[in-house]
């Protein structure tokens, strides 16, 4: 069942439960009953309150109190399923993620952002760093962008293939690394691999995503 519909099912029977208690709390002390049966009405009271406080607890336990950094939906205050988590979020978090380095995508690639061996990035988040500036590049598809991966330096590259690795991505990373490793780089072809497998880095960022969920 899914997260939210277990929530919703477990609010509703802790609500029927305590419902149940008290009717049957008030029954067994004002109805001109036999002792035996007001005794038993009350005690299936009781059982039935202790039941609803324990359906109330494990109903708090499924309550999002650590927001997910790609779920969380900062209307509702609570984390969306992840079965509703799509690549334009992913993307837009990613945004949000990488401003904390830079002022753009740019100035990250220009300022050499990751060639700082003492950077503090959490490691999950590295291979999404490295889907998304390819991503970027692909997706804005301009001269400006593919410059700054001409000039790239060899750490910023082994940064993003050891991200893409991180993912098991080997094969494009291998093929990143070897475009780039040619000298003069060919940017015109670099430009035409990646701008072709535009989908697939979309796809591999959103996958990673929902299978490391928990991670965020």
């Amino acid at each position: 069942m899914d997260r939210n519909k277990l929530k919703i099912v477990l609010g509703i029977a802790t609500a029927l439960f305590l419902i149940v208690a008290v009717v049957l709390f008030i029954l067994g002390l004002s109805l001109d009953l036999a002792l035996l049966p007001k005794i038993v009405l009350i005690i299936v009271s009781v059982l039935a309150l202790a039941l609803s406080v324990e359906l109330g607890y494990f109903t708090y336990l499924l309550i999002d109190k650590n927001p997910n950094y790609f779920l969380y939906n900062p209307k509702t205050k609570r984390n969306i399923s992840v079965q509703k988590l799509n690549f334009a979020t992913v993307n837009s978090r990613m945004n949000r993620f990488l401003s904390k380095y830079a002022t753009s995508e740019g100035k990250i690639w220009n300022d050499r952002v990751l060639d700082n061996p003492y950077l503090e990035m959490p490691a999950e988040f590295k291979p999404l760093v490295a889907y998304k500036l390819l991503f970027g590049l692909a997706e804005k598809d301009a001269e400006a962008g593919w410059r700054c991966l001409e000039n790239a330096s060899d750490d910023t590259i082994h940064f993003i293939c050891s991200g893409l690795r991180a993912n098991n991505d080997n094969d494009f990373a291998a093929a990143l690394e070897n475009l780039m490793s040619q000298k003069p780089v060919n940017i015109r072809v670099i430009r035409d691999y990646l701008v072709r497998n535009k989908r697939y880095v979309q796809n591999k960022m959103l996958k990673y995503t929902v299978a490391n969920i928990e991670k965020f």
